[in-house]
């Protein structure tokens, strides 16, 4: 019985740290709706008359979105590098590829880490009534920006230990607690830059991973010695009996059970956040606008019970089980019965949250700072203005004599000297002097 319920609290660790960056994921996911980038195009001559600039502005984040062929790729590289490691291991031992894989998640986990602190602290600062000032780090060549960095003082404060931290991982001899933290700040940062395009994509993508997971589990030990021959954070573990001193026996989930069904969860709190804005035209939404999150919430009821299922299952067969093989199906049939309850079946699979070009995008070159565009628009409206005045104004001088005209030269103005000749009587067609 405390084995038991040794057990049962190591599979509760898991599921709770599976939980962690499936939510912050999502939520970093969220970008603001081009409805509201648009009005805020539109006023961005505001800025230039000296009010202040909208210090919640957010960084423009890098993202990739996948398509459904990409989803059906999936399986395929992810066989090639699982074979792959499979072959290392068994050929030419662990401890180099340990090594080069140390080195490289070292290298990651310090932009995952700094990424996924900075959005707790900014998150849980903001949520405390404090509202941090935002800087803006940018670097021109003229009116061209060639790199913008928006960052708040606590950020930059989190720099030093999200170096210092993934340093010490292999020093430290890569402790449990240390690579539990780097795996879930890799989880989160991977969940914030890819995206799924479409339900479509979603499902294809759950489908063709449940078959791997099935074959390299079941069909062949690859699986199962890779994740147990690697040292690296592509795993959480907790530890079966207490976590204190120097645990042997962990229970693991790998990072492509909390990935994979965070994409779709993902995917449905945008999806949340799109019907909000089509039902709120008039409503400048942005990311941290209330809005109702039903499919948001159905996404993780159903990867608490998948996951659930998979844990009592291998409990009760004492054997490594595929977790895709119950987590691929809760989270395709979760916010299929909500539409379904719905009546959106048709709005869900229509939907697309592939990225869109609006024509006054197109228009606008990204890389020129906001300000200096609206200066250079303002300059020109001036000059056209100008010469349109002049156009009006202008009337030519007739002489005395009917039909000749008088050439003005105000060349004068702009040479730098005198023409020697001014002055002088020039003849012109028609045999007429001025």
């Amino acid at each position: 019985m405390p084995q038991d319920a040794g057990l049962i609290g190591s599979y509760l660790s898991l599921g709770i740290q599976a939980l962690l960056p499936i939510f912050l994921g999502s939520f970093k996911s969220l970008k603001t709706p081009e409805s509201t980038l648009r009005k805020r195009r539109l006023s961005r001559k505001a800025q230039l008359l000296g009010e202040d600039e909208d210090e919640d502005e957010e960084e423009e984040a890098i993202e990739e979105t996948l398509t459904w062929t990409d989803s059906l790729l999936f399986p395929v590289f992810g066989s090639i590098a699982l074979v792959g490691l499979w072959l290392i291991l068994k050929y030419g031992g662990r401890e180099w590829i340990n090594i080069i894989l140390g080195v490289y998640f070292t290298g990651a986990g310090m932009f995952a880490m700094h990424s996924t602190f900075s959005s707790i602290t900014n998150w849980t600062t903001r949520g405390l009534g404090y509202k941090s000032t935002t800087y803006h780090i940018r670097i021109s060549a003229g009116i061209r920006q060639i790199f913008h960095l928006p960052t708040t003082l606590p950020s930059l404060v989190l720099i030093p230990v999200s170096i210092a931290l993934p340093l010490l991982y292999i020093p430290l001899g890569r402790p449990y607690i240390l690579s539990n933290v780097l795996a879930l700040c890799l989880s989160t940062a991977t969940l914030a830059l890819l995206k799924l395009d479409s339900f479509l994509t979603a499902f294809i993508l759950l489908g063709v991973l449940l078959i791997y997971d099935i074959f390299w589990v079941f069909a062949t030990p690859v699986m199962v010695t890779v994740a147990k021959g690697i040292d690296a954070p592509i795993k959480i573990m907790s530890p079966k009996t207490s976590p204190f001193g120097h645990p042997k026996e962990f229970s693991m989930l790998g990072l492509g059970d909390i990935v994979i069904p965070g994409l779709v969860i993902a995917l449905c709190l945008r999806y949340d956040l799109a019907r909000y804005v089509n039902t709120h035209p008039n409503e400048e939404v942005t990311t941290r606008s209330k809005f109702s999150k039903p499919y948001f919430y159905i996404g993780i009821i159903s990867y608490i019970f998948g996951l659930g299922t998979t844990m009592v299952v291998m409990h009760t067969f004492k054997a490594a089980q595929p977790a895709l093989l119950y987590l691929s199906p809760a989270c395709t049939l979760g916010p299929l019965l909500l539409a379904l309850a719905r009546g959106e079946i048709k709005d869900l699979w229509a939907w697309s949250d592939a990225p869109k070009q609006e024509e006054d995008q197109k228009v606008i070159d990204e890389s020129i700072e906001a300000a200096s565009e609206v200066a250079i628009k303002a300059r020109a409206e001036v000059k056209a203005a100008q010469a349109t005045s002049d156009n009006q104004t202008e009337v030519p001088e007739i002489n005395g004599d009917a039909g000749t005209v008088l050439d003005q030269d105000d060349s004068w103005m702009t040479s730098g000297s005198i023409n020697t000749d001014e002055g002088k009587a020039r003849k012109r067609k028609g045999g007429k002097k001025k």
